[in-house]
């Protein structure tokens, strides 16, 4: 995996590079971020640039046997440890086939992508005592091929307790072995373990960037739409492809059609309005309520001019009338009613009637302000 590979985050790429021409690397590095930052990738192409024999200025040649082995995560000095099921006698490596094959499909594979891939539901997953004392073994080995040794530790808020065991290895660790610790919550990895670390912080990546991944790549086509999924993904890339992948037209008319039904208590809308969006299903109606909060959101936000940055003519113009309808006296019970619909599709999928709940519970809250206004 090359640096090109990596989308954006070109500032990352430009310190990991000049610290490995001027033999300045950490043997040990934390890489943190939130989901869909693409650090596992980045850490990916930094050990391949590590290891690359023909260096270019930019990135590693891609072309080498060493290059040509990271091309399929199968190089013998790159090691991996994630999370992972089973007893005490089991170890990343017993699932290191299904591991490469989802990172190399879906380079923006979080946690829940890696659950689904290897047990679907209902397994918790973690990193063993097992795992870490075949830690000390993989590392012990010399470099079968390469200048370095790499392991690279996804999730290692997963260690628990148990990772104060690799304590004095990461402090003291082989010659020309690299640690990469590969977060998304730093917050529960222990402190003894990120003192031993060099940090650096991936920023998510902004609307822009977001928006314009979706339609460079052709996931997107329409400018409007990328738009709204850029600001509904907030940061994320792998949420924003899969919120692509479920919206096949812009949401706006069919919202606010649907909040106007609401807002007069037009039931006859609102009944013909469910037909229509069971029979988009499940994943549709989730997307809907998703949108529905970005523009709730938007219109708490209407007075200020940033908050609207990324708002079409049309919703914008809808959010400046909707804002005497949702406001500071009635915002935390529409929030409520909305992120309980996502949680009841999520669990129970029942769309026609989470629908209609959420419907009269709207019918009910939106009062306005000025009993004159009209949307």
């Amino acid at each position: 995996m090359k640096f090109k590979e990596i989308y954006g985050q070109s500032e990352i790429k430009g310190k990991l590079i000049s610290a490995t021409k001027s033999g300045r690397v950490p043997h040990a590095q934390l890489f943190t971020s939130k989901e869909g930052a693409m650090s596992l990738p980045l850490a990916i192409a930094y050990a391949q640039y590590l290891s690359c024999t023909n260096k270019q200025e930019e990135d590693s040649c891609g072309v080498c046997s060493s290059c040509r082995k990271y091309e399929l995560l199968a190089h013998p000095d790159l090691h991996f440890t994630f999370p992972f099921y089973g007893d005490n006698k089991t170890s990343s490596n017993d699932f290191i086939v299904e591991f490469r094959k989802t990172i190399l499909e879906n380079p923006l594979m979080s946690y829940s992508d890696w659950v689904e891939a290897i047990v679907g539901e209902g397994k918790n997953l973690n990193i063993n005592i097992f795992e870490i004392r075949s830690i000390f073994k993989r590392l012990s080995l010399r470099a079968y091929e390469s200048e370095y040794k790499v392991l690279i530790i996804w999730l290692p808020e997963f260690l628990k307790k148990e990772g104060n065991v690799l304590l004095k290895l990461v402090e003291e660790p082989p010659d020309n072995t690299i640690f990469l610790f590969v977060t998304e919550n730093q917050s529960e990895i222990l402190p003894t373990i990120i003192s031993r670390t060099q940090i650096l912080t991936i920023p998510n990546y902004n609307h822009t960037e977001i928006e314009t991944y979706l339609v460079e790549n052709n996931i997107i086509v329409d400018s409007g739409l990328a738009r709204n999924i850029a600001v509904m993904a907030e940061g994320n890339l792998n949420k924003a492809v899969k919120l692509a992948g479920g919206m096949e037209s812009p949401m706006f008319d069919v919202f606010r059609q649907w909040l106007l039904n609401c807002h007069a208590g037009n039931m006859e809308g609102i009944f013909a309005f469910t037909e229509k969006l069971s029979e988009e299903g499940k994943d549709f109606f989730k997307i809907f309520l998703i949108y529905g909060l970005h523009i709730v959101r938007a219109t708490l936000l209407s007075n200020h001019q940033s908050a609207n940055g990324w708002l079409t003519a049309n919703e914008n113009e809808f959010v400046g009338k909707l804002s005497k309808f949702i406001h500071i006296g009635n915002a935390q019970e529409i929030y409520k009613a909305f992120n309980d619909s996502i949680f009841e599709t999520e669990r129970y999928g029942n769309v026609k009637l989470i629908y209609i709940n959420l419907s009269l519970k709207l019918k009910n809250s939106m009062k306005p302000l000025n009993q004159k206004a009209a949307v």
